[in-house]
Protein backbone atom coordinates (compact mmCIF):
# COMPACT_ATOMS: atom_id res chain seq x y z
CA UNK A 1 0.00 0.00 0.00
CA UNK A 2 1.50 3.34 -0.92
CA UNK A 3 1.96 5.65 2.00
CA UNK A 4 -0.03 9.02 1.70
CA UNK A 5 2.37 12.02 2.68
CA UNK A 6 1.33 16.03 3.26
CA UNK A 7 2.17 18.17 0.03
CA UNK A 8 5.52 19.43 -0.46
CA UNK A 9 4.79 23.13 0.06
CA UNK A 10 3.20 22.49 3.32
CA UNK A 11 6.12 20.19 4.84
CA UNK A 12 8.97 22.26 3.61
CA UNK A 13 7.02 25.77 4.41
CA UNK A 14 4.74 25.60 6.93
CA UNK A 15 5.42 27.60 10.04
CA UNK A 16 3.22 26.14 12.78
CA UNK A 17 4.81 23.95 15.58
CA UNK A 18 1.57 22.00 15.70
CA UNK A 19 1.00 20.95 12.78
CA UNK A 20 4.71 19.94 12.54
CA UNK A 21 4.31 17.83 15.94
CA UNK A 22 0.90 15.72 14.38
CA UNK A 23 2.50 15.59 11.28
CA UNK A 24 5.55 13.89 12.98
CA UNK A 25 3.27 11.62 14.87
CA UNK A 26 1.20 10.69 11.38
CA UNK A 27 4.14 9.91 9.52
CA UNK A 28 7.36 9.78 11.48
CA UNK A 29 8.68 12.91 10.19
CA UNK A 30 7.66 16.31 9.76
CA UNK A 31 9.21 17.30 6.38
CA UNK A 32 10.52 15.35 3.44
CA UNK A 33 13.89 14.90 1.75
CA UNK A 34 14.44 16.41 -1.58
CA UNK A 35 14.54 13.55 -2.94
CA UNK A 36 11.11 12.09 -1.15
CA UNK A 37 9.35 15.02 -2.21
CA UNK A 38 11.04 14.22 -5.96
CA UNK A 39 9.14 10.78 -5.80
CA UNK A 40 5.82 12.20 -4.42
CA UNK A 41 5.98 15.11 -6.77
CA UNK A 42 6.47 12.11 -9.42
CA UNK A 43 9.18 13.60 -11.37
CA UNK A 44 11.82 10.72 -12.36
CA UNK A 45 15.23 10.74 -10.61
CA UNK A 46 17.05 11.95 -13.24
CA UNK A 47 15.24 15.65 -13.64
CA UNK A 48 17.74 18.03 -12.94
CA UNK A 49 16.98 21.06 -10.53
CA UNK A 50 19.11 23.65 -9.36
CA UNK A 51 22.16 22.77 -6.50
CA UNK A 52 20.63 26.02 -4.47
CA UNK A 53 18.67 24.45 -1.29
CA UNK A 54 16.32 26.85 -1.01
CA UNK A 55 15.37 27.33 -5.18
CA UNK A 56 14.67 23.88 -6.19
CA UNK A 57 12.66 23.18 -3.02
CA UNK A 58 10.52 26.11 -4.65
CA UNK A 59 10.37 24.66 -7.86
CA UNK A 60 9.68 21.39 -7.05
CA UNK A 61 7.06 22.99 -4.62
CA UNK A 62 5.77 24.66 -7.50
CA UNK A 63 5.41 22.23 -9.96
CA UNK A 64 2.03 20.18 -11.53
CA UNK A 65 2.77 16.71 -10.59
CA UNK A 66 3.66 15.13 -14.47
CA UNK A 67 1.86 11.94 -13.19
CA UNK A 68 -1.24 14.46 -12.67
CA UNK A 69 -0.84 15.32 -16.21
CA UNK A 70 -0.11 12.26 -17.45
CA UNK A 71 -3.68 10.91 -16.00
CA UNK A 72 -5.59 13.85 -17.40
CA UNK A 73 -4.60 14.14 -20.73
CA UNK A 74 -5.02 9.89 -20.69
CA UNK A 75 -8.48 10.62 -19.73
CA UNK A 76 -9.42 13.68 -21.55
CA UNK A 77 -7.80 14.14 -24.72
CA UNK A 78 -8.92 11.92 -27.67
CA UNK A 79 -6.41 12.87 -30.69
CA UNK A 80 -2.68 11.94 -31.31
CA UNK A 81 0.43 13.66 -32.53
CA UNK A 82 -1.18 16.75 -30.74
CA UNK A 83 0.73 20.50 -30.45
CA UNK A 84 0.42 21.30 -26.82
CA UNK A 85 1.58 25.26 -25.55
CA UNK A 86 2.53 24.72 -22.04
CA UNK A 87 1.75 28.43 -20.52
CA UNK A 88 3.29 29.20 -17.27
CA UNK A 89 5.35 25.98 -17.74
CA UNK A 90 7.66 25.73 -14.17
CA UNK A 91 9.80 23.26 -14.93
CA UNK A 92 7.67 21.01 -17.01
CA UNK A 93 5.40 19.23 -14.68
CA UNK A 94 2.10 19.52 -17.44
CA UNK A 95 4.68 19.34 -20.39
CA UNK A 96 6.76 15.62 -18.90
CA UNK A 97 3.45 13.77 -17.63
CA UNK A 98 1.48 15.07 -21.52
CA UNK A 99 4.98 13.33 -22.95
CA UNK A 100 4.25 10.26 -20.84
CA UNK A 101 0.47 9.74 -22.19
CA UNK A 102 2.03 9.83 -25.63
CA UNK A 103 -1.15 12.32 -27.31
CA UNK A 104 1.79 14.71 -28.11
CA UNK A 105 4.47 15.49 -30.70
CA UNK A 106 5.68 18.79 -30.18
CA UNK A 107 5.42 20.84 -26.82
CA UNK A 108 5.40 24.53 -26.77
CA UNK A 109 6.53 25.93 -23.52
CA UNK A 110 6.80 29.68 -22.10
CA UNK A 111 7.68 30.62 -18.57
CA UNK A 112 8.89 33.92 -17.44
CA UNK A 113 11.79 32.74 -15.27
CA UNK A 114 14.99 32.62 -17.45
CA UNK A 115 17.00 29.87 -14.85
CA UNK A 116 13.63 28.09 -15.29
CA UNK A 117 13.74 28.26 -18.75
CA UNK A 118 17.62 27.06 -19.38
CA UNK A 119 16.04 23.90 -17.04
CA UNK A 120 13.64 23.11 -19.28
CA UNK A 121 15.96 23.19 -22.41
CA UNK A 122 18.79 20.71 -20.10
CA UNK A 123 15.65 18.29 -19.39
CA UNK A 124 13.19 18.33 -22.02
CA UNK A 125 16.63 18.18 -24.83
CA UNK A 126 17.07 14.22 -23.18
CA UNK A 127 13.60 13.25 -24.67
CA UNK A 128 12.89 12.18 -28.00
CA UNK A 129 10.30 15.12 -28.76
CA UNK A 130 10.09 18.12 -30.49
CA UNK A 131 10.00 21.03 -28.48
CA UNK A 132 10.21 24.90 -28.02
CA UNK A 133 10.99 26.95 -24.97
CA UNK A 134 9.81 30.63 -25.25
CA UNK A 135 11.51 32.47 -22.26
CA UNK A 136 8.67 35.54 -22.00
CA UNK A 137 5.61 37.05 -19.75
CA UNK A 138 2.44 35.15 -21.47
CA UNK A 139 1.09 38.17 -22.13
CA UNK A 140 4.36 39.33 -24.33
CA UNK A 141 4.07 36.30 -26.79
CA UNK A 142 3.21 36.74 -30.53
CA UNK A 143 0.09 33.86 -30.67
CA UNK A 144 -0.76 34.52 -34.25
CA UNK A 145 2.16 31.85 -35.14
CA UNK A 146 0.97 29.14 -32.51
CA UNK A 147 -1.18 26.79 -33.57
CA UNK A 148 -2.13 24.06 -30.43
CA UNK A 149 -4.39 21.66 -30.43
CA UNK A 150 -4.19 21.63 -26.32
CA UNK A 151 -3.40 24.58 -24.06
CA UNK A 152 -2.24 23.92 -20.20
CA UNK A 153 -2.05 26.32 -17.54
CA UNK A 154 -0.76 26.69 -13.96
CA UNK A 155 -1.20 30.63 -12.98
CA UNK A 156 1.00 31.51 -10.34
CA UNK A 157 -1.26 30.55 -6.93
CA UNK A 158 0.84 32.40 -4.22
CA UNK A 159 -2.25 35.58 -4.32
CA UNK A 160 -4.65 32.78 -2.89
CA UNK A 161 -2.82 30.28 -0.95
CA UNK A 162 -2.21 29.90 2.99
CA UNK A 163 1.24 30.33 2.85
CA UNK A 164 0.86 33.83 1.57
CA UNK A 165 -1.08 34.79 5.15
CA UNK A 166 1.34 33.09 7.37
CA UNK A 167 4.40 35.40 6.09
CA UNK A 168 2.49 37.92 5.18
CA UNK A 169 3.59 38.50 1.32
CA UNK A 170 1.25 41.03 -0.35
CA UNK A 171 3.17 41.16 -3.26
CA UNK A 172 0.56 40.91 -6.34
CA UNK A 173 1.30 37.67 -8.35
CA UNK A 174 -1.64 38.04 -10.47
CA UNK A 175 -3.50 35.02 -9.62
CA UNK A 176 -6.90 36.35 -11.28
CA UNK A 177 -5.26 39.02 -13.77
CA UNK A 178 -3.60 35.69 -15.65
CA UNK A 179 -6.41 33.51 -14.98
CA UNK A 180 -8.60 36.04 -16.37
CA UNK A 181 -5.44 36.22 -19.60
CA UNK A 182 -6.08 32.68 -19.88
CA UNK A 183 -9.19 32.58 -20.38
CA UNK A 184 -9.02 34.90 -23.09
CA UNK A 185 -6.33 33.29 -24.99
CA UNK A 186 -8.10 30.29 -25.05
CA UNK A 187 -11.53 31.70 -26.16
CA UNK A 188 -8.96 33.34 -29.25
CA UNK A 189 -7.50 30.50 -29.68
CA UNK A 190 -9.92 27.67 -30.05
CA UNK A 191 -7.53 24.60 -29.22
CA UNK A 192 -9.57 21.10 -28.86
CA UNK A 193 -8.93 21.30 -25.11
CA UNK A 194 -7.49 23.13 -22.40
CA UNK A 195 -6.15 22.09 -18.86
CA UNK A 196 -6.40 24.87 -16.07
CA UNK A 197 -5.37 24.05 -12.20
CA UNK A 198 -4.96 26.03 -9.12
CA UNK A 199 -5.41 26.32 -5.65
CA UNK A 200 -9.18 25.49 -5.00
CA UNK A 201 -10.96 29.11 -4.53
CA UNK A 202 -14.11 29.79 -4.69
CA UNK A 203 -13.62 32.91 -6.86
CA UNK A 204 -11.26 31.04 -9.47
CA UNK A 205 -14.20 28.46 -9.74
CA UNK A 206 -16.93 31.29 -10.42
CA UNK A 207 -14.72 32.79 -13.22
CA UNK A 208 -13.87 29.95 -15.03
CA UNK A 209 -17.45 28.69 -14.90
CA UNK A 210 -19.07 32.04 -16.03
CA UNK A 211 -16.82 31.45 -18.71
CA UNK A 212 -17.80 27.98 -19.98
CA UNK A 213 -15.12 25.34 -18.46
CA UNK A 214 -16.56 22.73 -16.28
CA UNK A 215 -14.61 22.95 -12.60
CA UNK A 216 -13.27 20.32 -9.98
CA UNK A 217 -12.62 20.05 -6.97
CA UNK A 218 -9.68 17.31 -7.47
CA UNK A 219 -7.54 15.01 -4.98
CA UNK A 220 -4.57 14.74 -6.24
CA UNK A 221 -3.38 11.55 -3.44
CA UNK A 222 -5.88 9.65 -5.99
CA UNK A 223 -2.56 9.55 -8.35
CA UNK A 224 0.49 10.73 -6.29
CA UNK A 225 1.50 9.73 -3.07
CA UNK A 226 0.49 13.26 -1.13
CA UNK A 227 -2.63 14.97 -0.07
CA UNK A 228 -2.82 17.71 -2.47
CA UNK A 229 -6.36 19.21 -3.66
CA UNK A 230 -6.36 21.31 -6.63
CA UNK A 231 -8.87 22.97 -9.00
CA UNK A 232 -8.83 21.99 -12.27
CA UNK A 233 -10.62 23.00 -14.98
CA UNK A 234 -11.29 21.98 -18.74
CA UNK A 235 -12.31 23.51 -21.77
CA UNK A 236 -13.65 21.98 -24.70
CA UNK A 237 -14.28 23.19 -28.26
CA UNK A 238 -17.68 22.46 -29.37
Amino acid sequence: MVKILPTVTSVMWHPTPELRARWLRQYGKDRFTFEEAREAQTFPEWWLFPKQKTTKWKWLGEAFPPKVAEYLFKKYVHIRDAVLLDLFAGIGGWSLGAIWSKRIRKIIMIELDRAKCKYLDMNFSRLNIEYEVICSDVRNVNYTVIDADIITASPPCEDLSMLRYFIRNNVDRGTISLTSFTIALVKELKPKIAFYENVYRKQLRKLLNENGWYTMRFDMSKIIPQKRVRLIAIWQHS
